[in-house]
């Protein structure tokens, strides 16, 4: 079966043929009977987009998360954007199924329900149960160790776009695991291609005219957006891949999971999942029925969603509380179709920029943010320097408690925006996750404080050995790199004054440069450079002297001792020099 970017190439070459023409007229159809040539609202704007369809519904969502490129009252409208569709017929899911997966669906499954458990733009999922004697190792293991699910199933049937994912899971039986199947919608890939492609022409068009161009960029950038995130979406790989990471970083936090996929029984249109059922974590008095304790699940949660920003650098995106259900002791996230990822050189700028905002300290979070940016146009940097201070002390007369993270760093990102900065979509979907989060804790645990969860995970990373060790060999290779054009500089410098003596540089003056000046000048070089790689090798050997790297000597890291030696003998032949210097100066100043 085609990719989603196959359609999308193909679909450019069939633009102008009578679908496409036939879809124009319904788009402007659609248009006018929402008068949108006479003036938008957002809230217009949200309703037009739900006419639309499911590519139009998919880029508000989009957009939702980038107050950075559009205003901000848009962005909170477009929050609400859900795709209700009506349910695929069960024979046209079971024509997918068998398909997908090559043979007829009764070899790989001993029963569907034909009732969705949820309908949405892309797909719908349906409860199932294997076959006898069939299911994945790991993901069946995993199930036999849970608890029996209490308080209301986590699976509502309305038409969401959130109930539509993996709003389940289960336990297995003898005969056979009780799983999720999701299944994408027919010709949802041809459909989306086509209306992106039509996107695409339209800003090709308006950028023929009056629209500003700063307009046209954050547009484009939006349906690049949409392009790249819906080919992940409509491939169920992906998501697979996100349910398979997301469970293997959730191990290491005690009670705390998602649910387990089924490779074996999975293609890129046909998803199978553990079936999980369970309390939605707001759910507070039947969380209190099954005996749980709102307020520990509440600093448990919060402790796993800064875990995966801090630590992990790989966080569910979409953290709303039909996606967090409470099964026994378990909380268990639920839908990673969306999902938001962090490099580790991101990671750390993001635990600089939480820390700066914790401190109130506006010139390091001007640099972290500067450090993430994107500049489009101009920078006033002393305005924005200003702008980022009063935005702090605001804060700043609040209790460190009482700081809302997800909400600050909206009011950061807005700020960015006025003076033509974009930042990464991960960091807008992040602050959305955040104040997601801080919501579901003023119901379940209004005592926990992010702000001090977050303090803690930056200082845990700051002093993690295998941070550290991290840290030590990019220094390492910074110092190798700085040394090796530290040998070059005498040179260059030497080139520099030669080319200066002999008028080859123009500076705006006449200068003259004595050629003992250009002696002392390349021997002070020389010995700067020395004393510059001397100064970096001892640092990163005191990193690595703190760290379990091996071979070891003495108890210490050799690489570390090696590194302190290599200090040592510069640190020496530099002060040798300097003395050297300072001994021919005096000869020279007794011979005038």
């Amino acid at each position: 079966m085609p990719t989603f970017r196959e359609v999308l190439h193909a679909a450019e070459i069939t633009l102008h043929d009578n679908t496409s023409g036939h879809r124009m007229h319904e788009i402007e159809k659609i248009l006018r009977e929402h008068h949108a040539f006479s003036g938008l609202t957002p809230e217009k704007a949200t309703a037009i987009l739900e006419d639309l369809g499911p590519t139009f519904v998919k880029m508000g969502q989009i957009a939702s998360n980038r107050s950075d490129v559009i205003p901000k009252a848009y962005a909170d409208a477009f929050k609400t954007l859900r795709a209700n569709v009506a349910p695929v017929p069960f024979s046209v899911i079971v024509e997918t199924i068998e398909q997908s997966l090559g043979h007829p669906w009764r070899e790989t499954f001993a029963d569907i329900e034909e009732q969705p458990l949820g309908s949405a733009s892309v797909a719908q999922v349906h409860r199932a149960r294997l076959a006898q004697g069939l299911g994945d190792p790991v993901a069946a293991g995993a199930q036999e160790e849970r608890p029996a699910a209490g308080g209301a199933v986590g699976s509502g049937g309305g038409g969401s776009e959130e109930n539509a994912d993996d709003d389940s899971a289960g336990a297995a039986t003898a005969e056979g695991d009780v799983v999720a199947v999701k299944v994408r919608r027919p010709n949802v890939v041809e459909q989306m291609a086509e209306d992106i492609t039509l996107i695409r022409h339209a800003l090709a068009l308006a950028d023929l005219t009056h629209v500003p161009d700063g307009i046209m960029l954050t547009l484009g950038d939006l349906v690049d957006e949409l392009a790249r995130t819906t080919a992940e979406e409509l491939d169920f790989s992906v998501e697979m891949g996100n349910l398979q990471r997301f469970g293997d970083e959730l191990a290491d936090q005690p009670h705390v999971r998602s649910p387990r996929p089924y490779p074996a029984f999975s293609t890129d249109e046909v998803l199978v999942m553990e079936y999980v059922d369970g309390v939605h974590i707001n759910d507070v008095p039947a969380l209190r029925a099954q005996g749980d304790d709102p307020a520990a699940l509440g600093k448990r949660l919060a402790e796993s969603y800064v875990t995966q920003v801090i630590d992990d650098g790989f966080f569910h995106a979409d953290p709303h509380p039909g996606n967090i259900l409470v099964r026994g002791r378990d909380i268990v996230w639920i839908d990673l179709g969306m999902t938001g990822s962090l490099s580790s050189s991101e990671q750390a700028i993001v635990g600089r920029l939480f820390a700066a905002v914790a401190q109130n300290d506006a010139f390091a979070l001007k640099d972290a943010l500067l450090a993430l940016a994107e500049a489009h146009g101009p920078v006033d940097h002393g305005l924005l320097l200003s702008q980022i201070s009063a935005l702090l002390d605001s804060y700043a007369s609040a209790d460190l408690a009482d700081i809302n993270v997800g909400t600050a760093l909206l009011d950061v990102i807005e700020v960015m925006r006025t003076q033509n900065l974009t930042l990464p979509p991960s960091l807008t979907m992040l602050a959305r996750g955040m104040m997601t989060i801080e919501g579901v804790l003023v119901d379940i645990a209004p005592e926990t404080s992010v702000v001090e969860i977050i303090s803690n995970h930056v200082r845990r990373r700051m002093f993690n050995l295998d941070a550290m060790e991290a840290k030590a060999k990019s220094l390492f290779t910074a110092t190798a790199s700085s040394a090796e054009a530290a040998t070059r500089l005498p040179t260059q410098v030497s080139h520099t004054l030669d080319m200066l003596d002999r008028g080859q540089v123009k500076v705006g003056a006449d200068l003259h440069v004595p050629r003992d000046f250009t002696a002392a000048l390349y021997s002070v070089s020389g010995i700067v450079a020395l004393a510059l790689i001397s100064a970096g090798l001892f640092v990163g050997s005191s990193l690595i002297a703190q760290t379990n790297m091996d071979p070891k000597l003495l108890g210490v890291p050799l690489l570390g001792i090696l590194g302190y030696l290599g200090a040592f003998v510069l640190g020496v032949y530099v002060i040798w020099r300097v003395l050297l210097t300072r001994h021919q100066q005096r000869n020279d100043e007794k011979v005038e």
